[in-house]
C-alpha cells in the first residue's frame, strides 16, 4: 500500500492497483469508494487497454482485469508506477497527487511492440460516492459532461458538509482528432450482473454518453487512438474536486495534458527529496536507515498527518493527542507546520483546560470527552 496525499487531498493505491481517493477529510468526503478486505482487493477505480480490432482487453494492473503475464508495482516517495507487457502491448501507469491542488493524476504510457499498427482504446473508470458510503450517498449525484474539457463533473448538492464541491473526472489532450466516449451510469457499463472484471461496456466500440440524476453514478470515459509499430502514446486522466463548478472547470482544464502532468510530478519529487533531505541517519544496520531515511518520515506526512487515513481505518479526523504526537517527527523536516499544528490545536481547547479529543475538517465537528490521554 502507498499513502500518497498533500495537505487536503490524497489517495491509497494498492500493489494490485486497487485506489480510494478523497477530498479534505478521507472519511466525509470520499471521491471513489474505501475498502478495507485485503483479500478481493476491491475497489471502485479502474483502467482497461483495449484492442479495436480484436475486442480483447486487459488493465494495466492487476486488478480488475490482469493480463496473461507478470505485472511490476513499484512505490515510491509520492508516487506508484505499474509495468506491464500484453499481447505486443508494452504499459507504464503512473498514479500520483499534486503537492498543492487538488488533483489526482493517472498517466498511461503505452508502446506498440507488436510489429504492426494497432487500433486501441484507453478506458478510465470511477465510482462516485461524494460522501462517507456509497449506499448513502449515490442516489443524490448527478453527472454531466463538459465537451469542452472532455471532462464529467458531478456533485452531491444533499451533502451536510460538501455540497458546494464539484469533482470531476478528466482526460487531456485527445490525440489524432479523435472524439472520447463517456458514460455516467454504473449499471450500463457493467450491465446485469457484471463485475469490474469484465464490464458489459468493454465489449461495445464506444460509451453511450447517458449522464444525469438519479443514475447509479460512475464516471468512465474512453479515448480511441492508432498506435504505429514502436511508437508511444501517454494518456493523461486526471481526477479532481474544485470548491465550486466554476474552479472545477478551471481545474480540469488547468492541469489537463502531458505538460502539466510532467510538472505536477517534478514538484512532487523535488518536495520529498527537500523534505525527507533534511535529515540523514547512518547505522550498521541498512534496513534501519532505509526505514529512518525516507520511509519513516514519508508514513508520518503524508499517511497520519495529511490523509490520516489507511488502508484499516479511514478516520480523516484529527485527533488531539495522535497527531500532537506524529508531528513530534517533523520539527526538524517541516517546523512551519509543526506551529501551524500547535496553533490548531490550541484552538480546540476550552476554558476549563480540557480539549476536543477528535474533530472531523472542515467544520470542526467532533467530541468533548475528557479523555485523560489528551
Amino acid at each position: 500500500m502507498n499513502v500518497i496525499a498533500n495537505h487536503s487531498f490524497g489517495t491509497i493505491v494498492s500493489e494490485s492497483g486497487g485506489a480510494n481517493t478523497w477530498s479534505e477529510n478521507a472519511h466525509e468526503f470520499r471521491l471513489t469508494p474505501w475498502s478495507n478486505d485485503p483479500v478481493s482487493d476491491s475497489n471502485g477505480e479502474a483502467f482497461y487497454i483495449r484492442d479495436e480490432e480484436s475486442g480483447y482487453f486487459w488493465s494495466p494492473t492487476l486488478l480488475p482485469r490482469g493480463g496473461d503475464t507478470p505485472y511490476v508495482a513499484r512505490h515510491g516517495f509520492g508516487y506508484s508506477v505499474f509495468e506491464h507487457a500484453e499481447d505486443g502491448i508494452r504499459a507504464e501507469l503512473w498514479v500520483y497527487v499534486s503537492i498543492d491542488a487538488s488533483i489526482k493524476f493517472a498517466v498511461i504510457r503505452l508502446r506498440n511492440d507488436s510489429d504492426r499498427p494497432r487500433r486501441l482504446s484507453v478506458t478510465g473508470y470511477i465510482e462516485w460516492v461524494l460522501g462517507d458510503l456509497r449506499s448513502k450517498s449515490m442516489m443524490y449525484v448527478a453527472t454531466e459532461i463538459n465537451a469542452n474539457t472532455d471532462a464529467m463533473f458531478a456533485h452531491n448538492p444533499y451533502s451536510t458538509e460538501f455540497a458546494d464541491r464539484v469533482a470531476f473526472l478528466a482526460v487531456g489532450d485527445v490525440i489524432d482528432g479523435a472524439s472520447c466516449t463517456m458514460c455516467g451510469d454504473r449499471a450500463e457499463f457493467l450491465g446485469r450482473n457484471g463485475t469490474l472484471s469484465d464490464p458489459a461496456a468493454m465489449s461495445l466500440s464506444h460509451l453511450s454518453g447517458r449522464v444525469g440524476a438519479g443514475l447509479d453514478p460512475c464516471a468512465a470515459i474512453r479515448v480511441p487512438f492508432d498506435l504505429e509499430d514502436g511508437q508511444e502514446r501517454e494518456i493523461v486522466f486526471t481526477l479532481g474536486v474544485g470548491p465550486s463548478a466554476d474552479e472545477a472547470h478551471s481545474l480540469a482544464h488547468q492541469f489537463r495534458g502531458s505538460g502539466a502532468a510532467r510538472t505536477a510530478l517534478e514538484r512532487v519529487w523535488d518536495y520529498w527529496n527537500r523534505t525527507l533531505g533534511a535529515v540523514h541517519v547512518e547505522t550498521p544496520d541498512p534496513s534501519i536507515n532505509v526505514l529512518v531515511n525516507g520511509w519513516l518520515i514519508y508514513q508520518t506526512l503524508a499517511c497520519r498527518f495529511w490523509a490520516r487515513s489507511g488502508f484499516y481505518q479511514p478516520g480523516g479526523a484529527f485527533g488531539f493527542r495522535d497527531q500532537l504526537q506524529d508531528v513530534m517527527a517533523l520539527i526538524y523536516s517541516e517546523p512551519r507546520l509543526v506551529r501551524e499544528h500547535l496553533l490548531l490545536c490550541a484552538g480546540h481547547q476550552f476554558r476549563e483546560g480540557d480539549v476536543q479529543h477528535w474533530w472531523h475538517p472542515p467544520s470542526g465537528r467532533g467530541v468533548r470527552t475528557r479523555c485523560s490521554d489528551d
